[in-house]
């Protein structure tokens, strides 16, 4: 139950830090477990201890991916597990994986209580709301060469890791184009 930690500010008081393992849970899941379906409220989020996570919305019989979560990352369906209402989207474990979670319920539990934990999703919100910009600026403002260095920068080692299609569909280009690219 580490990678939470790193979005805190401020190390765990002993108090805290029985709260945090009360309330946060640490299970294995399966490769092509669905963490999340669409049409289902988003109850927890997800920091991944190991593994991968993909996060993505179906659109015209097509599946697109839009975010994905590494060892140390973390995933959820925002608008979902803020507003505690019924979302579009999936979360799929790509690859077997540890994650550790806190539904929306535990998480509120702890800040009421120790305010400064607080800081956690104000991070991770913010760290989400920084993500989508640099992933709009890349996907919109470049060409198809630009949008591939992009993804290569920001999620070193995926390719070998993540389906083209799932890649492709993140990119906003054909799996033609991808296999192009990456083969030029």
């Amino acid at each position: 139950m580490n990678v939470p930690l790193k979005y805190c500010t401020s190390p765990l008081s002993p108090e805290l830090n029985d709260y945090y393992h009360e309330y946060g849970h640490v299970r294995s899941f399966a490769r092509n477990t669905f963490l999340l379906k669409a049409g289902e409220v988003c109850r927890n989020i997800y920091f991944v201890e190991s593994g991968l996570l993909r996060c993505f919305h179906r659109r015209g019989g097509k599946e697109i991916s839009s975010w994905f979560a590494e060892e140390g990352g973390f995933c959820w369906s925002a608008e979902s597990f803020l507003g505690q209402q019924p979302g579009t989207e999936f979360i799929q474990v790509v690859e077997d994986s540890i994650i550790c979670y806190f539904s929306y319920v535990g998480l509120q539990c702890i800040c009421q209580d120790f305010p400064q934990f607080g800081m956690l999703e104000k991070t991770v919100t913010q760290k989400h709301l920084f993500t989508c910009q640099q992933r709009m600026q890349a996907m919109w403002m470049r060409q198809s060469p630009a949008k591939l260095d992009w993804f290569i920068r920001r999620y070193p080692g995926l390719l070998g890791k993540m389906q083209g299609k799932y890649i492709a569909s993140f990119l906003g280009i054909s799996e033609v184009m991808l296999s192009r690219l990456l083969h030029t």
